[in-house]
């Protein structure tokens, strides 16, 4: 062998991996011949194309027989290196008749350009759709004609599929945005509207080419001023921030809005909605809730209402104006230990428990506590209310209602009708006695007659005098002066009373009426009122003892006739000193100088 002559053609030289492959290639059994015979333009147009970073292959002959470089390998994937030295019609027979075409341009001496072709290929045994940039020149031969079709071949495939992704994701995203309920608009750090949602231009009213491009402040020139710091204070805090408030479109409508913008990079996503309805709902809610609690207030009993478990949630002001608490959540446990009479929490407490167990009214009467700390007697009661879906308990409408003065009346009226029981029995065990005890020792029916009417009418009068202080007691000095009244004669100053005004219990009032009226009595026959000189004075006073105050009661007559100690006791006598002492709890004692009949009474108040 002539070692001048190069062992690897220099055409092939740097080749790559396509040279050493072009070179071990056996040439001759193809349409071409072996690379001894390959004319100048092949040798020259080959090594040009093994030393490109493009892949690229060139269709030889009539045959397109392919010879390619490296970067084409690649593109020919699993074909490689079975391509190298075929017929380009057999080598990609999937698209033979596209390159059928490509041969009779190229071999005609035209040129052909394809941007993003689509093919489908078998390049790895499945079918593969692909997209290509394809260049086809003819290469002309030393005999000036082509003598074969140079491609350049440039897959676009990712490209493509990364663009039709980015559509389909911006198609995607597109709908997303429009399909939302409230308006977007995006905007770039001059606040310039790049883009809005199908909401926001709905919400505009107005077409997009006269939003779009401008600022914010161009396309709502009466925007509130506060937005602009909002703005610049999102992009500069890299923070969400939020506003609402009151706008007036271009086209006059008044509108609340609200609006959160949100900093991405360099630009502002602004949503926002028209709240109008919202904010006017509110507002109503507002005024009835105020009317509802002006109303509350108003009511002069104490208005509340809990939640399902007790957890109160209003008061209404009579509430505080009563206990002087602060209108504070709080529970029924809670008001019932800080404000309820403790000999009241047990009932109070089982009383709610048994409501809420059986979805029933709850009603209590219990003490409440005021500032002063008095307690009161108070009505409480609660209507449910339920959920219209569940059926479910969620609320207590509740009203304390003082019931005080009822109660302490109908307990006073249970007294006064026990008492009157009482004093009813007493009054006919009295009568009866006097009755028996008159007839008894009455020399005449006259006498019995006249006597028991005195007594009966005594009795009476003190009755009447009770009856006018609702029986709670009576003053002494109306006891007395209405005892006496019927002996008085007018223009006379015979009967004399002295004594301070003092409250003496009902039972102390009847039995004094009586012993009164019996002295009065006796005094008109036998005593200082059965002669025109002869005067009465009662005294009377009220002392300090050691069981507590002490009334001191005299009866003393003078002026009348000498007095002589009778024989025996009359019925009137016993009256007085027996039935008078036990009656006052007291002593009762009947004296009789000569001056006149004197009777000293002492008994306790209480």
């Amino acid at each position: 062998m002539d070692i001048r002559t190069p062992h690897y053609p220099d055409f092939l030289r740097d080749g790559g991996e396509a040279g050493a492959l072009i070179r071990g290639y056996d040439w001759a059994s193809t349409p071409i011949g072996p690379i001894s015979r390959w004319p100048q333009s092949l040798k020259t147009t080959v090594g040009l194309m093994l030393r490109s970073p493009i892949p690229m292959v060139l269709l030889w002959g009539e045959h397109g027989v392919m010879i390619y470089n490296d970067p084409y390998s690649v593109f020919a994937a699993g074909r490689h290196p079975r391509l190298l030295g075929s017929n380009v019609l057999e080598g990609w027979p999937e698209v033979a008749d596209f390159n059928a075409h490509v041969m009779k341009v190229g071999m005609a001496g035209g040129t052909l350009s394809f941007r993003d072709q689509e093919l489908t290929l078998y390049r790895k045994g499945v079918p593969e759709q692909v997209w290509m940039n394809l260049d086809y020149s003819p290469v002309i031969d030393e005999s000036g004609q082509p003598g074969g079709v140079l491609a350049i071949v440039v897959e676009t495939t990712d490209r493509i599929t990364t663009e039709a992704a980015l559509r389909e994701s911006e198609t995607r995203l597109r709908g997303v945005l429009d399909g939302m309920g409230e308006s977007l608009a995006i905007l770039d750090r001059n606040f310039r509207i790049i883009d809005m949602n199908a909401e926001a231009l709905r919400l505009e009213s107005r077409p997009r080419d006269q939003i779009i491009g401008k600022t914010y402040w161009e396309a709502h020139p009466d925007a509130d001023p506060a937005l602009g710091d909002m703005y610049r204070r999102a992009l500069t805090t890299k923070k969400p921030v939020r506003l609402k408030h009151r706008y007036v479109w271009p086209d006059g409508r008044p509108s609340w809005i609200s609006m959160h913008a949100y900093p991405v990079d360099e630009c502002l996503a602004v949503f926002y909605g028209d709240i109008t309805e919202q904010v006017e709902s509110e507002e109503r809610l507002r005024e009835s809730e105020e009317r509802l609690r002006l109303l509350a207030d108003a009511v002069p009993q104490i208005i509340w209402i809990t939640d399902a478990d007790g957890q109160h949630e209003f008061f209404n002001r009579q509430w505080s104006l009563y206990t002087g608490a602060p209108l504070k959540a709080t529970d029924v446990s809670q008001v019932t230990s800080d404000f309820v009479h403790p000999d009241d929490h047990a009932v109070t407490l089982k009383a709610f428990e048994e409501a809420r167990r059986a979805g029933g009214i709850f009603e209590v009467e219990h003490r409440i506590r005021s500032k002063e700390g008095e307690y009161r007697w108070f009505l409480v009661r609660a209507e449910p209310y339920r959920d219209p879906r569940s059926g479910e308990i969620v609320r207590w409408f509740g009203v304390s209602i003082d019931i005080h003065d009822r109660r302490v009346a109908e307990e006073h009226q249970q007294l006064l009708i026990n008492e009157l029981n009482h004093r009813v029995k007493n009054t006919l065990a009295t009568v009866q006695s006097v009755a028996s005890q008159t007839l008894r020792n009455a020399a005449s029916t006259e006498q019995a007659k006249e006597s028991l009417e005195a007594r009966v009418f005594a009795l009476s009068r003190a009755h009447d005098v009770l009856t006018r202080e609702n029986w709670e007691g009576a003053d002494l000095y109306d006891i007395v002066d209405q005892a006496v009244a019927p002996y008085s004669s007018r223009g006379e100053d015979r009967l004399h009373l002295e004594g301070p005004r003092v409250r003496v219990p009902p039972r102390m009032a009847l039995a004094l009426a009586m012993a009164l009226q019996e002295l009065a009595t006796n005094a008109v026959k036998y005593g200082a009122l059965s002669s025109e000189t002869g005067a009465i004075t009662i005294a009377w006073n009220v002392q300090q003892g050691e069981g507590g105050p002490r009334l001191h009661l005299r009866w003393e007559e003078s002026g009348g006739p000498v007095v002589q100690p009778p024989s025996r006791r009359g019925f009137g006598s016993r009256l007085i000193e027996r039935s008078l002492s036990q009656d006052l709890d007291g002593t009762a004692q009947i004296v009789f100088p000569s001056t006149g009949v004197v009777c000293i009474v002492d008994a306790p108040l209480t």
